[in-house]
């Protein structure tokens, strides 16, 4: 079990940092991250999609990450790819994010 502290507050973690997290900063300031989001979270820092918290872990539990939505936009679409001749992807629901 992670031993709570108030070390890391400042930038929204709770907990002590164990084998399993690195303290990094792409730009916008240090914070607290798994291990195994660090690549994910640096690509979406780079590209220009912010993001605020995150729990990314390769076991049973549920991953997740926040991205800010400060110059976003998202929509839900049906899949229809109208140019290709694959039609696998076809009917699926997408997320498509826009940014600038």
């Amino acid at each position: 079990m992670e031993q709570p502290t108030d070390k890391y507050r400042y930038c929204n973690h709770y907990h002590e940092i164990g084998k399993r997290h690195k303290l990094v900063d792409f730009g916008d300031g240090e914070f607290v991250a798994n291990n195994e989001a660090i690549p994910l979270l640096k690509a979406l820092n780079e590209i220009g999609l912010k993001t605020r918290s995150h729990h990314i872990v390769n076991d049973e539990e549920y991953s997740w990450v926040c991205i800010l939505l400060d110059n976003v936009e998202i929509q839900i679409k049906d899949v229809f790819e109208r140019d290709a001749t694959r039609t696998k992807f076809n009917g699926k629901k997408e997320l498509l994010i826009s940014w600038k």
